[in-house]
């Protein structure tokens, strides 16, 4: 695949050339009067062109990729189109909820629907969490607003404050730990 290009270099150019026999050619001897005979001992000129790699780098990759992913997603609409064919409408029967993807018409369109995007009702409520997210910090951020508003007025400062303990909590927890001590013995080792 790759190497189309280069064989058209190779081979490919000498196919198209005149391969007729010139009347100044025996016994594989070339006689040319235009050319002049110097023993390789003249003035050499070599013609300066630009370089055709990239130009043939091009073609190389663009056939490697025409055959790597046009020719099978063509295949593959094809047979989708052919033989699949477009979705037909028909009632929904009793109790039978259609999935998303289901109400596509195309069978690629349906694919994609299914295995490529998100469910349109999951990025609905995606949507109205991050919207809900949004307003509970606009709710927290005026809360402060309105705190440090009040700081200010009662020329108040920020300290720690301290919730009263309850002593029935404490009492119960004292009991339980001594109902557990009870229940173990005085012999108990660590």
């Amino acid at each position: 695949m790759v190497s189309w290009s280069a064989l058209g270099r190779s081979f490919g150019i000498n196919l198209l050339k005149n391969q007729t026999k010139s009347p100044l050619k025996a016994h594989n001897v070339n006689f040319s009067a235009s050319k002049i005979l110097n023993g390789d001992h003249g003035h050499k000129v070599m013609a300066l062109q630009p370089s055709r790699w990239q130009w043939h780098k091009f073609k190389d990759m663009f056939h490697y990729y025409a055959m790597v992913g046009l020719i099978p997603v063509t295949a593959i609409i094809f047979y989708a189109n052919v033989f699949i064919g477009p979705a037909e409408l028909e009632p929904i029967p009793e109790g039978y909820t259609p999935k998303h993807w289901e109400y596509h018409r195309h069978p690629i369109t349906r694919f994609i629907a299914r295995y490529i995007h998100n469910n349109p009702q999951q990025d609905y409520e995606k949507f109205m969490h991050f919207i809900d997210e949004e307003q509970q910090k606009a709710k927290l951020r005026a809360l402060e607003k309105e705190i440090i508003k009040k700081m200010s007025e009662r020329q108040d400062y920020q300290a720690y404050y301290y919730r009263p303990m309850v002593n029935k909590y404490l009492r119960t927890n004292k009991q339980v730990g001594d109902d557990i001590y009870n229940r173990v013995g005085d012999d108990y080792k660590d």
